[in-house]
């Protein structure tokens, strides 16, 4: 039986833990805390072997997990798909051109090109957006000025980091950036934005004024300098992170082949 591939794309997906599975930060102090100490009392020796047992603990699949593989089984199997769409999708499927040419005139760092070439291994398989010469870069357009992460030092979306690691292992390029574009939204959207705001507000087929005034206001980025509207973060992929991928697909797919 051909083993199963998992997309780099929802890769993420396979990598959480449930809160209750992994060891804390303020756990792994304690622990360290506990055993920096000579002497310990009967509760303390007995926590110590808590967290011990938790941080050794051989890596789990979470309870998202097994739900993202049984929609790989199910489609898989039965052809069905578990499909999403949404007014985010549909904007940055438009603009992903456009947001690709804003990253390569403000990161400066060479010609950009939407990559079109497919990448697999033993483990996970992908198409990244941008391939260059010294790395790989994703991006993802926001919706509006107000989910753009302005004031972010960090990148929060774990599954978007899982997404690069997977492809800098795929690709063997060692340096990736998650760059959020902020670019005008196509007047396609925007006109579909106005008819569902103003259902929103008891207009029954009839838009008002205010209603379009409204939406093209939200999605006006006229006052944002374009060197503000591209936000870059830098993902690196070690050994470590190898290790980890392998794991959870392993696991992955022991649980896959279970499921049937």
């Amino acid at each position: 039986m051909e083993q199963i591939l998992f997309r780099a794309s929802s890769l993420g997906r396979l990598m959480t833990d449930d809160s209750s599975a992994k060891i804390t930060d303020k756990q792994l102090s304690t622990l360290e805390g506990l055993l920096s100490k000579i002497k310990l009392t009967e509760k303390q020796a007995e926590l110590r072997d808590t967290l011990l047992l938790k941080r050794d603990a051989p890596p789990q699949l979470s309870t998202g997990a097994k739900t993202y593989i049984k929609e790989e089984w199910l489609y898989k199997n039965y052809g069905v798909r578990q499909e999403i769409k949404s007014k985010y999708i549909d904007k940055g499927n438009e603009v992903e051109d456009l947001s690709i040419e804003l990253v390569e005139t403000m990161m400066d760092i060479g010609r950009m090109y939407k990559n079109d070439e497919y990448f697999k291994n033993d483990y996970v398989h992908g198409t990244p957006d941008v391939i260059t010469d010294t790395c790989v870069i994703d991006v993802k357009s926001s919706w509006s000025a107000a989910s753009f992460p302005f004031f972010d030092t960090e990148l929060k979306n774990k599954t978007y980091e899982w997404q690069l690691k997977a492809y800098m292992w795929l690709t063997g390029i060692h340096k990736s950036y998650l760059s959020y574009c902020l670019v005008p939204t196509p007047e396609m959207l925007i006109q579909d934005e106005i008819r569902r705001e103003s259902w929103k507000r008891g207009e029954c087929g009839e838009v008002s004024a205010e209603v379009e005034v409204d939406v093209r206001k939200f999605h006006n980025l006229d006052n944002i300098p374009i060197w503000e509207r591209v936000k870059s973060f830098e993902v690196v992929l070690t050994g470590e992170d190898i290790k980890k991928m392998k794991e959870k697909v392993t696991l992955a797919r022991e649980y896959y082949k279970s499921i049937g």
